[in-house]
């Protein structure tokens, strides 16, 4: 079996977010450095690196900053929230009668505390600022 190239495996992770859509997500494809880094991006997370992960984010928008293209930083959000750090399947809050509550999440794979941070951060990210990066982008269109 065959794997795919890091930079194939990118383009088919970016274009599945809908890159391909608009003409604003269409950037991170066609503009060659930018797309680097959303491989450098991926390189972080195969590491499994929380610190590479959010230092390569940054890189990806102290450079969309530069180019006055900041509400593409919505697909750097979903590239990551939509990954295997985080999870498939969240149950609903179970209310014990010590007053805590159990939270049950589930992955596709076993993962680490770390890679559970990438997730968690990402999601946080996405859900505070993605959402409205991305419709950002729709709008422009």
């Amino acid at each position: 079996m065959t794997e795919i190239s890091i930079y194939q495996f990118v383009k088919e992770k970016l274009v599945t977010h809908g890159v391909e859509n608009t003409e604003d997500g269409a950037l991170t494809l066609q503009d060659r450095y930018l797309f680097s880094l959303f491989v450098d991006l991926e390189r972080a997370v195969r590491n499994s690196s929380f610190d590479a992960t959010q230092s390569a984010v940054q890189k990806i928008e102290n450079y969309l900053v530069s180019i006055e293209k900041r509400q593409i930083m919505a697909f750097a959000y979903l590239y990551l929230k939509f990954s295997e750090f985080t999870p498939a399947l969240i149950e609903a809050d179970e209310y014990l009668q010590n007053g805590r509550v159990r939270k049950t999440k589930e992955f596709l794979r076993q993962i680490s505390d770390e890679e559970m941070l990438i997730g968690l951060w990402a999601t946080v990210k996405y859900d505070q600022e993605g959402k409205r990066l991305l419709g950002a982008v729709h709008a422009t269109s």
